[in-house]
């Protein structure tokens, strides 16, 4: 079960990291190669995990008032 969730968020990130890029791009970014499939993956995970880094942030922020 573990290897198929893997699977799942390793596609996920990737197909969210190439949509990304590629708007940064203007369209030039594939995320085919090596080191463009971690750059994908890298900025799908940063994007993926944002709102809950953001979520976490602001119970700190509000749970000192």
């Amino acid at each position: 079960m573990e290897f198929i969730f893997d699977i799942v968020i390793n596609l996920l990130a990737h197909r969210i990291g190439v949509y990304v890029l590629g708007l940064l791009s203007g369209g030039h970014f594939k995320g085919e190669s090596g080191v463009a499939w971690g750059w994908a993956v890298a900025v799908g995970v940063l994007v993926l995990f944002a709102p809950f880094a953001a979520f976490i942030v602001w119970l700190i922020h509000t749970s000192g008032r």
